[in-house]
């Protein structure tokens, strides 16, 4: 049913608010409607129901003592199709009314869900259970308008009025809790591999994986809020490390990485930005220093939340007193102590006038212990099958990209960064794992990006590739004197006798724009510069005489 504009409105140029208040209930009225249509709970019968969605398969729920389940209508295809249309139209207007609406009737919960987890359950079916081929058609467009829906309704509001971010916050942070299930997740999982495993896939199967990543990237997106790690009673607001756990728990991380290890095949092409983002809200949030550190260590200072990697792996700075003696210090803001007086707080701080839209978000939080191995599981597992083959294709991809200025390129050169930051502070995972990213072209790229990104201006995706280049050279640094000592050679004299390329990290160490820029990146800033002279000096002494 198309909702339209009744009859005796339709001449009139303008409604008045009580008209605009009628015709939205009237059309929240239909939209009801659709919903209820799509199916019920019912008492549980001695006997499977028969159908399209008979069978053993049955989720059975304890409600008020009795047992019931949920039982799709025979017009449930119909009433999806009538929600898809609904919210296509509610995505022209303002306000997300028709979404909203959908969360506070908590139709995903109680019917879009069970209805996908039942349809999937009956396509795995086999033996006497399997369906006829008329029914598995049905059944499949069902699970296909299922995971459509799901893409619809987790998608963020990143570019929506903040009023409408803010009524949506607590609606998909419930969806996020739903989707933490081990029977959703392998549901989803499931017709993703039931598809994957043929050697073609027509059109309509490949889009149906690709929603499926959409949906594991959507809700892997939803931020928990950002609490301190001495709150309490607030474990159930935290729901990203108990989705992890889950996704670990049935293989859904295996998954993705071995997607990730495969991103060099063609039949993946449209999946590589999906599972970056994915990679990417993986380790949403998480420093690298947290999982090798205690939590107190990193989280204790609001304000240092992102000071550098671990201490015990380098990154070391030293600072001449004037008088003779070195001091050696461990993290950006001991180092500028010496120089107080230049970087003290004025009584008129300059902050940037509007916090510009930061495509890495650098709100540390804190991790659940029990996450913990899991992700490092997942980092050792990306850095030594992933790293090399992902990152090189992701790097020849961009260049034929018409654009830089989107999320996609920061968020590449940070992951890029992340992994190369976590490998050296493993002294377990061989450099090899990620030379990719020293290679001479890949590292030229990585430079141009920065200088791009300089000219234009683009500062919340300068600081990122600043991250990337740094983590460059302090593997180069490692590589030296090692198997790899001629890759590490080559492109350090490319890079220390390129003027174009020592330019830009003067022009760096001019950038800083208080009003424009974070805090945060001059301490960027300050260490990239750093790792660069010492790397100089390193590779100059390495040529004396």
């Amino acid at each position: 049913m198309e909702p339209e504009v009744s009859e005796e409105y339709a001449d009139e140029e303008q409604l008045t608010d009580s008209q605009v208040a009628e015709e939205v209930d009237r059309y929240r009225r239909i939209v009801l409607s659709a919903c209820s249509s799509l199916g019920n709970l019912q008492p549980v019968t001695a006997t499977a129901r028969g159908g399209r969605f008979g069978g053993a398969n049955r989720t059975v729920h304890r409600v008020s003592g009795t047992n019931m389940e949920y039982v799709p209508k025979d017009d449930c295809l119909a009433s999806l199709k009538d929600i898809k249309r609904y919210i296509q139209m509610d995505e022209q207007g303002e306000g997300k009314w028709v979404l909203q609406w959908l969360g506070e009737w908590q139709v995903l919960e109680r019917d879009i869900v069970p209805i996908f987890t039942l349809g999937v359950r009956r396509l795995l079916a086999d033996g006497d259970q399997a369906l006829a081929t008329d029914d598995h058609e049905h059944v499949l467009k069902i699970v296909m308008l299922c995971v459509e829906l799901f893409v619809f309704l987790t998608w963020n509001m990143k570019t929506e009025s903040a009023e409408v971010k803010m009524r949506f916050t607590r609606i998909l942070q419930s969806y996020k809790r739903t989707f933490a299930s081990s029977e959703v997740v392998f549901c989803l999982l499931s017709v993703a591999v039931m598809h994957l495993r043929r050697s073609s896939n027509s059109e309509r199967e490949t889009m149906l994986v690709k929603g499926v990543l959409y949906v594991f990237r959507n809700v892997l997106a939803i931020p928990d809020p950002l609490l301190s790690p001495t709150s309490k009673d607030m474990s159930e607001l935290e729901v990203h490390d108990k989705l992890l756990l889950v996704l670990d728990k049935e293989l859904a991380l295996d998954f993705f990485l071995t997607l990730l290890s495969t991103a060099d095949d063609r039949r993946f092409k449209d999946f590589r930005p999906i599972l970056l983002d994915i990679i990417y809200f993986v380790f949403y949030r998480v420093p690298v220093a947290a999982l090798f550190d205690e939590q107190g260590a990193w989280f204790e200072h609001s304000d240092l939340k992102r000071g550098g990697r671990h201490p015990e792996f380098g990154g070391v700075y030293a600072v001449s007193t004037g008088e003779g003696t070195i001091m050696p210090v461990f993290n950006a803001r001991e180092v500028l102590k010496p120089f107080a007086n230049l970087f003290k707080t004025p009584a008129k701080i300059q902050r940037p006038a509007v916090e510009p839209e930061c495509p890495v978000d650098y709100a540390w939080r804190s991790v659940d212990p029990d996450a913990v191995p899991v992700l490092r599981r997942a980092a050792a597992t990306f850095i030594e099958s992933c790293f090399n083959p992902f990152i090189t294709t992701m790097f020849d991809d961009l260049k034929t990209a018409t654009s830089i200025v989107n999320d996609m390129v920061p968020r590449l050169l940070y992951m890029a960064g992340y992994f190369i930051d976590i490998s050296l502070a493993n002294p377990a995972i061989d450099l090899g794992c990620t030379c990719a990213l020293v290679q001479t072209q890949i590292f030229g790229q990585t430079m141009r990006f920065t200088s791009m990104y300089m000219e234009l201006k683009e500062w919340p995706s300068l600081e990122p590739a600043m991250y990337c280049i740094q983590q460059i050279l302090l593997a180069l640094a490692k590589m030296r004197d090692t198997k790899l000592n001629a890759l590490s050679e080559n492109v350090l004299s490319n890079l220390f006798y390129d003027g174009d390329a020592l330019d830009l990290f003067v022009k760096l160490c001019r950038v800083y724009r208080p009003t424009k820029m974070r805090r945060q990146c001059l301490e960027q800033i300050a260490r990239l510069a750093d790792t660069f002279m010492t790397t100089l000096k390193a590779f100059a002494e390495s040529r004396s005489g």
